[in-house]
């Protein structure tokens, strides 16, 4: 028996240390994750001033009047003086790129002793270069050396800007961590820095750790590294092993005392909770499962009734409007035809919707097609028109020629169309008459067939923004919620992507981006 515990607590004890060892790994490498994030925020903002000083001289550069030299030599000046790790501010410029003798030197501002700029050696770089994009190059590979060079404009003529950086000046040793090695490197250049970093010296130690980060920042792609090597000092094992011996002495020790008489008590109240533990989870399962039916035929309610309110209204508004023009003297038959005509058009759009929702509800999601947008936009102006106009609601279009086509199901890109004009007018009724304006656009970009529609109302409250497209969420008092879910719904289904904003000169604004579609043809209708 006394082996037996012996055994245990040596092997209780070495596996403690184990986990104590690597848990004290584990945050090293944390701490040295975390001081190579913020080494490369701070090298990461101070290659980015590069291009900042780049952009403010080459504003000097580019009046329409003429080149400031004089101004641009003194903010040169003042870069350098300010800045000890750009050594150098050029301004050249060049009549042939491969000649050296077409290069000259407008502006030089440069450490004393640092070698002249060589131009013609830029000649590849500047070749290559697009304006206003700055590009980085290795005069002299193994060196810490490197320039940043940004082409003018060809407006201004053949101009280009040129910064000399030491890579190893990026960050002072003081800022690093102690015992940390710093390597940075761009390209052929390179460069250390050292903050106490000290050899391992011989024997075992814990081993060397290094966190790596790539730059890529204004022309600049620096490839960051932060290492260590750290010694047992740094593990700091000494109180916790400790701690874990006299633990272990002690848990054994009351272990051997009552292991026999509390096998059994044990045992018995180890069964005894399983089984309560056993009739807890069944009864939690259920009540779980009753709670998740509940809530799915409350919300496919809501969905349903939230879907056919839409078709539901045209169809009273317009049967209304039919039967005042029964009551008129001389109503002709074509007049209501229309009415009963899109009546039909009604009752099948909400006869669609009620086979997306057992379309939804089964395997089979409606079918995406070739969908012209400005036929659903023609379409939605004229079912909401009456309605707008009756609230002082000005409906505009603007639709690009041709107008885009879509890979999207017609009836749910309707769907998505009513209900954000329906928001807008919703919003507008806050604001007064004269300015109750909505525009509906229909264009592409990004490749996308895009839908935006603006109003000129109140616009979303900040707090909203970010949650007007959950379930359930809405400012207004009437409001269920479901519109903005159903259109981000319907949207994300086709590949596409919808976005709310507010505009700068006041107001909401929706972006709803499809699918173009592409070289296929538009589905004829069959004929009635």
């Amino acid at each position: 028996m006394a082996a037996v515990l012996a055994g245990a607590w040596l092997v209780l004890v070495l596996a403690g240390a184990v986990v104590l060892y690597r848990q004290a790994l584990d945050r090293l490498r944390a701490d040295l994750d975390g001081a190579a994030d913020a080494v490369a925020g701070l090298v990461s903002q101070r290659i980015a001033q590069h291009d900042a000083h780049l952009t403010s001289m080459a504003a000097l550069a580019q009046r329409s009047d003429r080149i400031l030299l004089d101004e641009i030599g003194q903010v040169a000046g003042a870069i350098r003086a300010f800045y000890p790790r750009i050594e150098g501010v050029d301004l050249v410029g060049w009549e042939n790129t491969s000649s050296q003798a077409g290069w000259r030197t407008l502006v030089s501002s440069r450490q004393p002793g640092l070698p002249p700029l060589e131009p013609q050696r830029l000649g590849p770089v500047i070749a290559t270069a697009q304006p206003g994009r700055p590009v980085s190059t290795v005069p002299e590979p193994g060196q810490s050396r490197y320039l940043l060079v940004k082409r003018l404009p060809p407006a201004v003529g053949r101009l280009a800007l040129v910064l000399t950086v030491d890579l190893g000046e990026l960050v002072a040793a003081d800022e690093l961590p102690m015992g940390t090695r710093l390597a940075l490197r761009l390209d052929g250049a390179a460069a250390r820095v050292d903050h106490g970093a000290a050899s391992p010296g011989k024997g075992l130690h814990p081993p060397a750790m290094a966190a790596v980060r790539m730059l890529e920042n204004a022309g600049q792609p620096i490839m960051l590294r932060l290492s260590r090597h750290p010694g047992w000092s740094d593990l700091a094992l000494g109180r916790p092993l400790a701690l874990l011996v006299l633990v272990s002495l002690a848990l054994l020790a009351l272990a051997a005392l009552l292991a026999v008489q509390r096998r059994r008590a044990v045992q018995a109240r180890g069964e005894a909770e399983r089984a309560r533990q056993a009739g807890r989870l069944s009864k939690q399962e259920a009540t779980l499962a009753h709670a998740a039916r509940v809530n799915a035929m409350g919300e496919m309610a809501s969905g349903i009734a939230h879907e056919l309110n839409q078709p539901l209204t045209a169809l009273l508004s317009q049967s209304q409007a039919a039967l005042r023009l029964a009551g008129l003297p001389g109503a002709g038959p074509d007049a209501m035809r229309r009415v009963l005509e899109s009546n039909v058009q009604q009752a099948r759009r909400a006869a669609d919707i009620l086979a997306r929702m057992r379309a939804y509800v089964g395997a089979d999601p409606p079918a995406a097609q070739a969908c012209d947008l400005g036929e659903v936009a023609a379409d939605m102006v004229a079912l909401m028109g009456a309605d707008l106009s009756a609230r002082g609601v000005r409906l505009e279009t603007e639709v690009a020629v041709p107008p885009p086509v879509a890979w999207v199901d017609r009836v749910q890109a309707g769907q998505v169309m009513h209900n954000l004009i329906r928001n807008a007018a919703d919003a507008l009724a806050a604001v007064p008459e004269e300015r109750r304006r909505i525009v509906l656009r229909l264009d592409q970009a990004e490749g996308m067939a895009r839908i935006v529609v603006d109003d000129d109302g109140p616009g979303v409250a900040p707090d909203m923004l970010a949650h007007v497209f959950e379930p359930f969420r809405s400012d207004k008092e009437d409001g269920m919620g479901l519109g903005l879910a159903i259109c981000e719904s319907i949207v994300h289904h086709f590949d596409g992507s919808i976005s709310a904003a507010n505009r700068p000169e006041g107001g909401a604004r929706f972006t709803v981006l499809l699918p173009l579609a592409g070289g296929r043809r538009i589905p004829q209708e069959p004929m009635a």
